[in-house]
């Protein structure tokens, strides 16, 4: 995936780029832009790589001092979206951190046609209440890439960019951002309020959990940001989580007709396993299934990987027949050894059956 990314990034690109540079900055080397930017070096260069050597191959051959050079950017970029769009505000982020006035009008702009969350961060590091202050404005603007980018680029924890320590030691300042956005019109907005929640479990999930609290049951909207916001903790069986969203950690469930299709299999190969869920209240009761794999690691010791199943009321008695199967293919995410593993059921966050088979070579 990402060698195709970085393919966005081609001389096809590049040409287009440098010609339209060139028509509005009579500065410009367009010549010298091209051949140093599609280089001996160019092939080798991964996708973030191409990107920044653009960024700093653009400012190489301009005479124009950046305030001047930002007013071209700002008017380029509504020319190029997705990932290409991305080399504006990455400009910004290289060469503007000496003027934060005009570069957070920029990345305000360009973030229409693109993304600016990456290039923000950088800005928060080092001018945290002036940034700050700007995105908490972002957050109510008519636009929903500006608003998106206010919760994006706040995150404690977003992939692929610079952490925010200060907001995963205290996220206080990223919360009023969140509560403007909290019945945001926009899935756009509401997948990136709901992606700063979980980040926020990471390090604080207390007030995670507090503005959770709050949130609950006053907007389906809200409802669905809590939920998804609330995904690691709600995996992780967290009470308090399960509660705030309906799930009874009293109610009783039992599981039984648990059977694995077989007790040894072999690398790459998968089986089958069905269980049955039963409800042994008197009344309805809601409940989140779920199993865990204990996954044998290099060092011999044993890891954790939580599955969801589903989101289900049971009624009084109810008993539901759930089959499963699962695989042992390698992936880039997960590679697998050798050796005895595990497989347990879970119930609103709660192990209730476990067995154990042998994953053979």
């Amino acid at each position: 995936m990402a060698e195709l990314l970085k393919n966005e990034f081609n001389k096809d690109f590049v040409l287009l780029l440098g010609s339209k540079l060139a028509a509005l900055d009579e500065s410009f080397n367009i010549e010298g832009f091209i051949s140093s930017t599609i280089n001996e070096n160019w092939e080798s260069r991964e996708l973030k790589d191409r990107m920044r050597h653009i960024t700093n191959m653009i400012h190489a051959h301009t005479a124009l001092n950046y305030v001047d050079q930002l007013n071209m950017m700002m008017e380029l970029s509504c020319h190029f979206g997705g990932l290409k769009g991305m080399t504006f505000p990455d400009y910004v982020e290289v060469y503007g951190l000496d003027h934060p006035r005009e570069s957070l009008v920029a990345l305000k702009h360009m973030t229409q046609f693109s993304s600016s969350e990456f290039a923000i961060r950088p800005f928060i590091v080092k001018y945290e209440k002036q940034t700050m202050k700007a995105m908490y404005e972002w957050s109510a603007d008519s636009n929903e890439h500006v608003r998106r980018l206010a919760s994006e680029g706040s995150r404690p924890r977003l992939p692929w960019a610079m952490a925010l320590p200060v907001f995963k030691k205290d996220p206080s300042s990223v919360l009023p951002i969140l509560e403007n956005l909290k019945r945001d019109e926009s899935l756009y907005v509401r997948k990136s309020v709901a992606n700063n929640i979980n980040d926020i479990t990471k390090d604080n999930p207390e007030a995670a959990l507090e503005l959770s609290q709050r949130w609950y049951g006053n907007h389906e909207r809200t409802n669905w940001i809590v939920k998804h916001g609330l995904r690691t903790l709600l995996k992780n069986g967290n009470k308090q989580a399960l509660q705030i969203i309906g799930f009874d950690d009293k109610a009783r469930f039992e599981v039984a007709e648990f059977n694995l299709s077989e007790e040894q299999v072999k690398m790459g190969e998968s089986f089958q396993f069905g269980f049955k869920v039963s409800n042994l209240e008197p009344k309805e009761a809601f409940a989140k299934v779920g199993f865990v794999v204990s996954y044998q690691k290099a060092n011999g010791s044993l890891s954790d990987k939580i599955f969801h199943v589903t989101e289900k009321e049971f009624a009084s008695a109810d008993a539901v027949l759930f089959n499963k199967k699962l695989s042992f293919k390698d992936l880039t995410t997960r590679k697998h050894h050798p050796g005895l593993h595990k497989i347990g059921v879970l119930v609103n966050g709660k192990k209730l059956a476990e067995k154990e088979f042998e994953l053979l070579h």
